[in-house]
């Protein structure tokens, strides 16, 4: 391998609500390897061969359309894969059994800590058990299931799946226990086809921290501050993906110890999910300097717009090193 090109499978595509952003990552990593290392063939893989990525991103490269049903046939003859989808199969442990009984080596987390992160309430009570703080809230998989509840005050309702804000909405200015609102917001989050989270909002800064490599040789990537830069202040689809959207600082401005408190939580729950190659926890820093964790994103947008190849950068990685570190870590596993 190392007097020949490493033939490497991109994959994105997918037939969840967050493709968009799936071809819009795999346009800026496959931008970013080098012809000289990598011979790269582009993969949109969904249910149905019918796709046309090239006629929207217009990939460089040709790109192949493929099934999930013919996918791990399709990449025997490859020395890597790497997944830049997101949603569900792409992130939720899906593709990646896939690739593992085909004994395909990919980079990323493996299939067990993609089920976890995938799912909220599920990565929720993981950090509450490692003792991180985390909002209350409830699950429903029912618009009825509301009949029972009472969830007092300004709330966030969310996809329990999938993530890029697709599906959440931010009910700020709600009083009391009235549920009309609620309602309508656990109708949109069910779409997703994987329930709702129903989670106290907690008012403060929002940060990220991203991890990087595998096991004790695991390393936090320096904390960023997200400024979204909408009229409400929400980090929604448009601040994640528009240009000018968010603005991401660094150092946060926060105290010294509160950055280090959540890098230390981060990196807490990536060793604990036996995550690798790249992963992004993000949290609230409420006013009383605590910082609630929201999330962790095993697969996490690649844009140029995207957080992870910005903390890389103030590390020192530049996006086609860092790219380069995930290939080697999966060829060596």
């Amino acid at each position: 391998m190392s007097d020949s090109k490493i033939r490497l499978a991109l994959l994105t595509g997918g037939d969840s609500s967050e493709r968009p952003v799936a071809l819009s990552s795999a346009k800026s990593v496959f931008g970013a390897l080098s012809p000289e290392k990598f011979d790269v063939t582009v993969f949109d893989v969904a249910k149905s061969a019918t796709h046309a990525a090239q006629n929207i991103y217009d990939f460089p490269g040709n790109v192949q359309p493929v099934t999930w049903a013919n996918l791990a046939a399709t990449l025997q003859s490859f020395d890597v894969a790497l997944p830049v989808l997101h949603g569900g199969w792409g992130e939720d442990g899906t593709l990646q059994s896939l690739l593992e009984i085909a004994g395909v080596p990919y980079t990323g987390s493996a299939s067990h800590a993609c089920v976890i992160a995938m799912d909220k309430q599920v990565g929720k009570a993981v950090a509450r058990d490692l003792g991180i703080p985390v909002a209350a809230g409830v699950t429903v998989q029912r618009v009825e299931e509301l009949q029972t509840l009472s969830f007092e005050g300004p709330c966030v309702v969310k996809p329990l799946g999938g993530g890029s804000s697709v599906g959440v909405t931010l009910l700020k200015n709600r009083v009391g226990g009235d549920m009309s609102e609620v309602k309508s917001a656990v109708e949109i989050a069910l779409l997703d086809g994987s329930g709702a989270l129903i989670e106290q909002f907690v008012s403060g800064t929002e940060i990220t921290c991203a991890v990087l490599g595998a096991g004790d040789e695991a390393e936090a990537l320096p904390v960023l501050e997200i400024v979204p830069q909408s009229a409400g202040g929400f980090y929604d689809y448009e601040a994640k993906y528009s240009e000018g959207g968010s603005l991401h600082l660094h150092p946060p401005r926060l105290e010294k110890a509160v950055v280090e408190a959540a890098s230390n939580y981060a990196l807490k729950i990536y060793r604990t999910l036996n995550c690798r190659g790249v992963a992004r926890a993000d949290f609230i820093v409420d006013e009383s300097d605590t910082p609630y964790f929201l999330e962790i994103n095993v697969l996490p947008g690649m844009t140029e717009m995207s957080l992870v190849p910005d903390a890389a950068r103030v590390r020192g990685l530049e996006f086609p090193q860092l790219l380069e570190f995930l290939i080697e870590s999966a060829l060596k596993k």
